[in-house]
This record gives structure tokens, C-alpha cells and sequence, in this order.
């Protein structure tokens, strides 16, 4: 992470606060966000020290973690002299820290649906992580061997309160030059991201944005980000100039929501005359629509 030359700009703490039942209750976390060229927000580093613990014996992990804007893992760094260790204090190899990341990219990971008391049968007490007996295998061969508890508890940290976190602070941050990024990346969870996070206000201020980002993503999406739209933004010019171009292409459930979503607003003459010609014999709901925002 090192050689990416990026800027830092944010840091902020993150202590305790609400967590699952398997998130450590004396969690450490401390956040860095880093900016692009451009100054625009590119991912966070959060620096995690944790207890891994079994019964009442813990001893401390601490590790750096890479997430993207939307709390998604990406990589995970060691510091100098800290490096994790399996049982009786042997060091992780290059090895495990493969299948240890690999396991942390892996969001449906078997881990997410068990207690830690429910991955060992056959118990004794070992000196360090965890107990000596066998783990279950749903997840034997997707942990590192001697380093189960290590593994679980990062896991639940990347999968839960981190993300949220995560998530909470990119919202705020929204701006025009920000969701120019995201729609650049082309990826449905970053164009969910953005028409379930926006104020009402943004619609109308990043118009242009969210016209690129509508043209290149049709079907369901575009349906759900026409429900979610106030009716500011549908009372701009330029958005109905935008669906009177593209209402023939769109899908009849598509089409249905955007006649529903008119309804109380003033509509411009290209809007009208689409509408009129799209007017058929059929019974339908959609013509049903039609008629009552023309007629």
C-alpha cells in the first residue's frame, strides 16, 4: 500500500461503540482516508487492534486493513514486529496470509454463520488461539490451520461494524466530484450506492451526472432509481427531454414506474407528444396511465 502515491487527507478514531456478539466489545480502530489526484476520496485504511480471544485468556492482533469507498475489503498489511501467529506462537507464512486474505475478500465466507464457540469440537485448551481440537468442517479448509480464532475475528471486524462505518462516512462525503467517480467504475453496487444515498436536493444538483449514470444502466435499475427519485429532479427540463429520448427503449414495468412518478408534475410538450404516440387499444395499465396524464 505503500507504493500507491496517494494523499492523506482524513483521520478519525473509532472505539467500541454497538457490536455483534462477535465483535470484540474493547475494539481499536483508527481511519485513514486517502485521495486520488484529483483530491477525490479513494479508500480507507483502517489500523485495527483487537483481542482474539478463547474462554477468558486474549492476546492482541493488530493489522492493516484496505477497504474501498463502499466498506468492501481489499488488502490486509502487518506491521513490523507484529505479524500474526498460529498456535504455540508460530508465525503466519506467506501462505496463510494468502488464504487469511483470501477468506476476508470472500463475503459468504461459512464463518458468517456461526458462533465461535460452535467452530471446535473435541476441546482442550491450547496456550494461544483458540482450542487444540477440531474444527468443524464447514470451515477447516477455509481458515488457516492453527489460526481459526485470528481468522474468525477479523473476518466478523471486515464484515460488520467496519463496513458501516465505512459506508456512513463515503455518504457524507458525496459530491458532484465523487459520484463522477463512482458512475466512472460502471459497477451496480456503486450505482445502488448513489440513488439510495443521495438528499433529495442532490438529485437536482448532479442532474447531469445522474443522466450518465441512467444511460448505462437500463432494466431494474433504472426502474428502482425512477421510484427512488424525488419530483424535483422529474420537473427539470432536461430529465424529461432525457426520458422523452428514451421511453421507447425502456422495459413496460420500467415505463409504468416513470408514468406513476409523473403524476402532479407539469410535463413539457417532447413528453406530451412521446406519450400521446405511445397511446394504443390495448387495456393496460401503462395506456391507463397514459390517458390520465394527457387527456
Amino acid at each position: 500500500m505503500s507504493s500507491l502515491l496517494l494523499i492523506l487527507i482524513f483521520y478519525w478514531s473509532w472505539f467500541g461503540g454497538i457490536h455483534p456478539e462477535n465483535i470484540p466489545s474493547n475494539l481499536e480502530v483508527n481511519w485513514r482516508m486517502l485521495v486520488d489526484s484529483n483530491q477525490v476520496p479513494d479508500y480507507y485504511i483502517a489500523h485495527i487492534k483487537t483481542p482474539v480471544c478463547e474462554d477468558e485468556r486474549c492476546y492482541d492482533i493488530e493489522v492493516l486493513i484496505q477497504f474501498d469507498l463502499l466498506g468492501q475489503f481489499v488488502q490486509l498489511d502487518t506491521l513490523t514486529g507484529k505479524g500474526l501467529t498460529k498456535l504455540d506462537h508460530i508465525p503466519f507464512t506467506s501462505v496463510d496470509y494468502g488464504k487469511l486474505i483470501d477468506l476476508l475478500a470472500d463475503e459468504e465466507s461459512p464463518l458468517g454463520f456461526f458462533e465461535k464457540e460452535a467452530l471446535i469440537t473435541n476441546t482442550r485448551h491450547s496456550e494461544l488461539d483458540g482450542f487444540t481440537g477440531a474444527t468443524i468442517k464447514e470451515v477447516r479448509d477455509i481458515v488457516v490451520d492453527g489460526g481459526l480464532y485470528s481468522c474468525y475475528t477479523l473476518w466478523h471486524l471486515v464484515h460488520n461494524d467496519l463496513r458501516e462505518s465505512v459506508m456512513a462516512k463515503t455518504k457524507n462525503l458525496l459530491d458532484r466530484k465523487l459520484i463522477q467517480k463512482m458512475v466512472g467504475f460502471e459497477e451496480e453496487r456503486y450505482n445502488y450506492f448513489i440513488i439510495n444515498n443521495l438528499e433529495q436536493d442532490q438529485w437536482s444538483e448532479y442532474v447531469e451526472e445522474l443522466l450518465e449514470l441512467l444511460t448505462f444502466n437500463q432494466g431494474y435499475f433504472l426502474k428502482k432509481a425512477i421510484e427512488k427519485c424525488p419530483s424535483t429532479f422529474l420537473e427539470r427540463e432536461r430529465v424529461q427531454v432525457f426520458f422523452a429520448n428514451e421511453f421507447a427503449t425502456l422495459n413496460y414495468f420500467t415505463q409504468v414506474a416513470f408514468l406513476r412518478k409523473l403524476n402532479g408534475i407539469e410535463l413539457i410538450p417532447e413528453i406530451r407528444t412521446v406519450l400521446k404516440n405511445e397511446l394504443n387499444a390495448v387495456s393496460s395499465l401503462k395506456n391507463q396511465l397514459i390517458s390520465e396524464l394527457i387527456m
